[in-house]
């Protein structure tokens, strides 16, 4: 009896990307996150002037 279901490689690609994805979206908001820190200590010290 082979019950094989079709359609295993779009499963496998469509994880795959999900994962990718998810990667991503999780490093964007730490580069974000790390922006805007830097952004508010930019405003305390001496080079905030110079950005303004």
């Amino acid at each position: 009896m082979k019950n094989k279901l079709r359609g295993g490689g779009f499963r496998v690609t469509g994880l795959i990307l999900g994962i990718v994805a998810t990667v991503c979206g999780v490093t964007a908001m730490v580069f974000s996150a790390i922006g805007l820190h830097q952004a508010h200590l930019c405003k305390r010290c001496k080079r905030g002037a110079e950005y303004q």
